[in-house]
C-alpha cells in the first residue's frame, strides 16, 4: 500500500507525466555509474553524504535505485545539473523513450534543416542523448532560446527547470486553462527571472512541482544541485507521483523485530496482510528526519523500502501506534471492504443500518478463522468491531452457526421452536432473541416475527454444550406465518395454566392466551364462555405453529 496521494486541481495527464519524469531522474544519465548502493552490506552507499542536509532523501532514493553514485563511491550531492541531463531525464523513460528512438530513426532518414524559419525547427547537436533531444525539439518542449543556442553542458537554473517542466507537461500559465489555471506565484523576486519564464514559475509552483525557499523567494537564477533535486523527488514520492519498481515500497506498522546470529527480520503488518522481511545490514531508519535505532522502531507506522534483493534497506517512521482511548463497539455483517487511498469497512449493524467506517492504519483482524488481511472478509460475514476516535482498530470475525425451524413459542426474551424441535447438537430455544437483526428472505429489514414463522437463526455459541449461552445475531424469516381454518364440533375447553380446546374425535389444540372469541353476531366473548357452546359447531383459526388464535361460534 502506498502513501496517500494529495489531490491537485490540474489535468490528470500531468500526474502520469510527472511519474515519467521522476522515474528517469538521476539514474538515467550515462555519465553516472553505480558501483555501490544500499544493497551493499554495511555502511553508507555513498562516502560523501554523512552530515549532509539531504542525507535522508538521498538514502531513500538510493534504496529504490533512483540515485546511483560515481565509480569512486561518491554521490556528489552539491554538483549541479546540466541542460542535457535534464532533457534526458524527461525523455528517457516510458513512452518518451520509445518515441525518442523513433524520432532518431526518422531524423537519420530525413534530417531537420538547421536553417529553418522558427527556432523549434533548428536542431541542436548533443554528445549523447541525441534521440531524446530530437524528440524534445520536435514536440516543442525546449524553450526557443535553448534551441537557438543549446549548450548541453550548461548549468540549469531554477527558472530554466521550471520552464522545461511546464512546457513538457503542459502546465497552464496564469490566465490560461479556464477556472483551473494557477494564480500568479507570489514570490518577491519573481521579477528577477526572464519575463518569458515567469508564467512557468507560477505554473510549477501552483502544481506543487517546485516551491520557494523559507524566506519566500524562488531564486530563479540559482543553479539546481543534485541534492536539491533529490529533495524535490522525495517530496513527489510522498505524493505517489514517483513510479517505483513493483513491491519495493511498502507501508504498514512494524509489529515485530527479531534478531538471530547473522540475521535480522522485521514483521510488517498492514490491512492486506503480514510480511516477514529480512533486514539488510546496511539498513537506515529515520524518524522526523533524524536517524533512529531500528531496534526501537516497533509499533510505528512506517514506509519500508526494499532493495533489489528484497531486503529492507530504508525505513521512514511516520507515527507511533497508540492503543489508549475510549472504545466503542458495534456488531454487524460486512457489506464491503475498500483498501486504497481510503481504507473503509461498510458494516450493516443489527438494526439494519449501514455504517461507512474508516479503517485505522493499524487495525487488526482477529478471530478463530481470521487472517490479517481485510480483503479476506466476505460479504455477509458477521463481525464485532472496536472503534477509537471513530476509526476501526479491531475487527473480530465471528464463528457463526445457523439453524432453521418454526417458531413455536415467543415471549419477550425467549424464542422456542415448535414442539421443542431442534437439529442434532443444536439448541431448540434462544434467549434475548429480541436483540438480533430481523430480516426477510431477501435480507431486507422485517417488522418482527410471529409464532408460526419459519425462520433461519444465525448465532454464535461461545461455549459449546453450555445451555442457553448462544448469542443470536440474525433471524431471517424464510416463510412467514400463514393461518388456516379448522371447523368442528366443540367438545371441551381447558382454562388452566395452558388453554386447550378439544373438538369432536379428540382433535386437541393449544390456544393462545390472547385468543379472540366471537359469536354469530360477532360479539366478543371470553374463552371460558365457550363452556356454554359445547356440542356447537365452531371455526378455529390456527397459526403456523398450529396454535388457535381465534374461535368463532357458528351456531
Amino acid at each position: 500500500m502506498f502513501l496517500p496521494v494529495k489531490r491537485y486541481c490540474f489535468r490528470a495527464g500531468l500526474v502520469l507525466a510527472m511519474m515519467v519524469i521522476i522515474t528517469g531522474f538521476l539514474f538515467a544519465f550515462p555519465c553516472l555509474a553505480a558501483v555501490t548502493g544500499p544493497g551493499s552490506p554495511g555502511g553508507d552507499p555513498f562516502s560523501d553524504i554523512r552530515g549532509h542536509w539531504a542525507r535522508q532523501p538521498i538514502l531513500r532514493l538510493a534504496a529504490l535505485d533512483l540515485i546511483r553514485g560515481y565509480p569512486d563511491g561518491t554521490c556528489r550531492p552539491d554538483r549541479s545539473l546540466t541542460r542535457l541531463e535534464l532533457v534526458a531525464l524527461i525523455m528517457r523513460v516510458g513512452d518518451f523513450e520509445k518515441a525518442a528512438a523513433a524520432a532518431g530513426r526518422q531524423q537519420t532518414k530525413a534530417p531537420i534543416q538547421t536553417g529553418a524559419a522558427t527556432p523549434e525547427d533548428r536542431l541542436p547537436r548533443a554528445p549523447w542523448g541525441q534521440d531524446s533531444l530530437t524528440l524534445a525539439v520536435q514536440k516543442g518542449f525546449l524553450p526557443p532560446e535553448w534551441v537557438a543556442s543549446f549548450d548541453p553542458d550548461g548549468e540549469v537554473t531554477r527558472a530554466e527547470t521550471a520552464a522545461l517542466l511546464a512546457r513538457s507537461f503542459y502546465l497552464p500559465p496564469p490566465g490560461e486553462g479556464g477556472g483551473n489555471s494557477p494564480a500568479p506565484a507570489g514570490f518577491p523576486d519573481l521579477d528577477q527571472a526572464p519575463a518569458a519564464y515567469r508564467p512557468y514559475i507560477s505554473a510549477v509552483a501552483a502544481a506543487g512541482v517546485m516551491s520557494g525557499y523559507p524566506d519566500g523567494t524562488f531564486q530563479p537564477e540559482r543553479v539546481l544541485s543534485r541534492a536539491e533535486m533529490a529533495a524535490i523527488l522525495s517530496g513527489l514520492l510522498d505524493r505517489n507521483w514517483v513510479k517505483v519498481p513493483p513491491g519495493r515500497r511498502l507501508e504498514g506498522w512494524i509489529s515485530g523485530i527479531s534478531t538471530a546470529p547473522g540475521r535480522q527480520e522485521l514483521e510488517l503488518t498492514s490491512l492486506s496482510g503480514v510480511q516477514k522481511l529480512r533486514v539488510n545490514p546496511g539498513c537506515h531508519c529515520f524518524a522526523g528526519g533524524v536517524e533512529y535505532p531500528l531496534e526501537q522502531s516497533g509499533n510505528h507506522r512506517a514506509e519500508v523500502i526494499l532493495d533489489n534483493r528484497r531486503q529492507v534497506s530504508f525505513i521512514n517512521l511516520l507515527e507511533g501506534r497508540t492503543t489508549e482511548g475510549k472504545t466503542e463497539k458495534m456488531t454487524g455483517s460486512v457489506k464491503s471492504v475498500a483498501l486504497g487511498e481510503d481504507n473503509l469497512l461498510v458494516l450493516n449493524d443489527l438494526n439494519c443500518e449501514d455504517h461507512i467506517l474508516p479503517l485505522a492504519w493499524d487495525a487488526v483482524l482477529a478471530g478463530k478463522n481470521a487472517r490479517q488481511d481485510f480483503r479476506s472478509l466476505k460479504t455477509g460475514a458477521f463481525v464485532d468491531v472496536e472503534l477509537q476516535g471513530g476509526m476501526v482498530k479491531k475487527v473480530t470475525l465471528l464463528d457463526t452457526k445457523k439453524i432453521s425451524g418454526t417458531v413455536g413459542m415467543l415471549t419477550g426474551k425467549t424464542l422456542t421452536f415448535k414442539d421443542g424441535y431442534s437439529q442434532k447438537g443444536r439448541p431448540d430455544s434462544f434467549i434475548y432473541w429480541d436483540r438480533a437483526r430481523i430480516v426477510d428472505k431477501d435480507d431486507r429489514r422485517a417488522g418482527g416475527i410471529q409464532r408460526g414463522d419459519r425462520v433461519e437463526i444465525t448465532y454464535v455459541d461461545p461455549i459449546p454444550d453450555e445451555i442457553q449461552d448462544e448469542r443470536v445475531l440474525q433471524i431471517k424469516i424464510t416463510s412467514p406465518n400463514k393461518t388456516k381454518k379448522q371447523t368442528g364440533v366443540l367438545q371441551s375447553i381447558d382454562t388452566g395454566d395452558a388453554y386447550r380446546i378439544v373438538l369432536q374425535k379428540d382433535r386437541e389444540y393449544a390456544v393462545d392466551p390472547a385468543v379472540r372469541v366471537t359469536d354469530l353476531n360477532n360479539r366478543t366473548l371470553s374463552f371460558s364462555d365457550l363452556n356454554d357452546f359445547k356440542d356447537r359447531n365452531v371455526e378455529l383459526e390456527l397459526d403456523g405453529a398450529n396454535v388457535v388464535v381465534s374461535v368463532r361460534v357458528l351456531q
